[in-house]
């Protein structure tokens, strides 16, 4: 492991140590503040202690307090960053679901509160998820949720035709999925359903993504980011 990726780990263990260590006696951002007090004055077993079980285990104590010496600019900086959280600043929880779809949990009055995320039946923050909620749509003719998913351009596209023929776009988007297409789309939802169910990996190059799908992988799903949200474009 370099110093660079050294340095970050111990940035993230000591967000671990915020998150993962409160008690009913001390807040996050109490335990967080000490860990930054004792980092700040050189107690380098105290702050590696308030470290979760796990962190410890993954970083010994001689490999966190090597780090720590080996870069006092970056830990100088992490030091700065902890002590600028508001003690305000909601507590959140991240869980990552069988289904590849990420659930968030915000802690209020000692208990933990779904996000409003939850309610978010056809996400699209990850390129899995999106395809995910494609499926789903599909399975549930939810028309204005596809035409949601798709890229600005198609939707132009379909928003365009749909004036000319004096239509919905929703209504427009049925039929270019109904009649001869029925059969390539019934074979196109079911093709990803497999490969998401089967785990196959998603490919994201920046703000691109493909995922593989049908008899042999033949097949190709490609999806862009656009405005902070994955879209797909029609899958071949």
């Amino acid at each position: 492991m370099n110093l660079r990726t050294r340095t970050r780990t111990l940035l993230l263990l000591g967000m671990l140590a915020g998150a993962g260590c409160a008690s009913r006696s001390a807040a996050p951002v109490d335990v967080l503040q000490g860990y930054a007090d004792a980092l700040r004055d050189g107690r380098m077993r105290d702050a590696w202690a308030m470290l979760s079980t796990a962190a410890r285990e993954s970083m010994p104590y001689e490999r966190f307090e090597a780090t720590a010496r080996e870069r006092p600019e970056e830990l100088a900086d992490a030091i700065r960053a902890y002590g600028e959280l508001q003690p305000e600043a909601p507590v959140t929880a991240h869980l990552e679901l069988a289904s590849g779809e990420t659930l968030t949990l915000v802690e209020e009055g000692g208990r933990w509160r779904l996000d409003p995320s939850a309610l978010d039946f056809y996400g699209q923050h990850t390129p899995t998820q999106t395809l995910r909620s494609y499926v789903r749509a599909l399975e549930r003719s939810r028309w204005d949720v596809l035409l949601r998913l798709a890229p600005a351009e198609v939707r132009e596209a379909i928003a365009q035709a749909a004036a000319t023929a004096g239509v919905t776009p929703e209504a427009r988007l049925q039929a270019s999925f109904g009649g001869t297409d029925a059969g390539r789309v019934q074979a196109v939802m079911q093709g990803l359903r497999d490969a998401l169910e089967r785990g196959r990996v998603v490919e994201v190059a920046g703000d691109r993504a493909t995922m593989a799908y049908g008899t042999g992988g033949r097949s190709l799903a490609r999806l862009v980011r656009e405005d902070g949200r994955w879209r797909v474009a029609e899958p071949e």
